[in-house]
């Protein structure tokens, strides 16, 4: 089955946020509350060979919240790699985040697929309608840039139902941290960092959070979905990518004026992603951002492999000095 990609040209609400000047007003989905609707959503890969129970679980989880799945996941369509062609993703996207009764869609999983749907969306319908949450991250880092882009604020949060998903022994705080905050049972997300390098003063900081894994994100740029950086703190992870391909990664950002007028980086786990002997990452990373203006940290628990705590991506952020510690703490409004 072919799967033909369609472009709106001359669509202004197309147009990327840089060319299109200053970024939307952000709006956020009100608070989850017992017994709202849900779905889960598979935009890029399918299930592949991991165990058929993880989407039963899954939803299992949401109902446990005292949330309703509907409609249940029943089986998956395949094409490919993906989980489904193109249009049948984009459709079922649209059509749930459409959808009124649904407040909320969490992604399956990552791999790769998402960047394939989004020209297939309706973006002024999307931009149109009410907020609601969409949480995933990886992969799904283009969904949720695409959401920023229109002034919606996404939540990066773990995928519920990742290959590791039976194992992973981060999983039960990942997904508690999650609930707290699509409930609203913390106010703030708060997150202590490290300061690479000595380009921190102890200045407070402020800026619109965004970004989420480093590789899909440097694909958006040229895009419609391309995020405007100026004046943001810019988060970034990644998982499997040697110290070559992230300096490689990073370089491409920064000649294409992504880290231009950045107020600060932020980088969560880079998991597996240094050489032998270890601790090459560290001197590259270092020797990157040895003469920038903005602040380099790293240290935010987000990301593969291990702690992966729920944070709103668009939202208002801060990174001050604690006051006892006196060490650099992000706050996410």
């Amino acid at each position: 089955m072919r799967d033909p990609v369609t472009s709106h040209a001359g669509d202004a609400a197309d147009e990327p946020a840089n060319k299109a000047g200053k970024p939307p007003p952000m709006r956020r989905a009100p608070l989850l509350k017992q017994g709202d609707r849900v779905a889960l959503i598979s935009p890029g890969s399918h299930q592949g060979k991991s165990p058929p129970e993880l989407l039963a679980r899954a939803a299992g989880l949401l109902e446990a919240w005292g949330l309703v799945v509907e409609p249940r996941p029943e089986g998956e369509p395949r094409h490919l790699f993906f989980a489904g062609p193109g249009r049948l993703r984009a459709e079922t996207f649209q059509r749930y985040y459409l959808d009124p009764g649904l407040k909320a869609l969490f992604v399956t999983r990552g791999g790769y697929g998402t960047t394939r749907m989004l020209p297939l969306l309706d973006r002024r319908g999307i931009a149109a309608a009410p907020p609601k949450h969409v949480v995933g991250f990886s992969d799904a880092t283009a969904l949720l840039a695409y959401l920023n882009t229109l002034g919606i604020i996404a939540i990066h949060g773990p995928n519920l139902a990742p290959p590791e998903g039976l194992t992973d022994p981060a999983r039960a705080g990942n997904e508690a941290a999650l609930r707290d905050l699509l409930f609203g049972e913390r106010t703030k997300p708060r997150f202590g960092l490290s300061p690479l390098g000595e380009n921190w003063n102890g200045a407070v900081m402020t800026g619109r959070l965004i970004g989420g894994n480093l590789s899909v994100w440097a694909t958006t740029i040229g895009t419609p979905w391309e995020t405007d950086s100026r004046g943001a703190i810019l988060f970034l992870e990644d998982v499997d990518e040697r110290p070559y391909r992230i300096d490689r990664m990073l370089t491409h950002l920064r000649t294409a004026g992504k880290l231009e007028g950045l107020h600060a980086l932020v980088f969560g786990r880079l998991h597996h992603c240094d050489s032998d002997p270890p601790g090459l990452l560290d001197e590259v990373l270092r020797d990157l951002f040895a003469d920038t203006r903005f602040p380099v940290f790293t240290g935010m628990p987000a990301g593969h492999g291990g702690p992966n705590r729920a944070f709103p991506l668009g939202a208002e952020a801060t990174i001050s000095a604690d006051a006892q510690s006196g060490f650099p703490v992000l706050t996410i409004d």
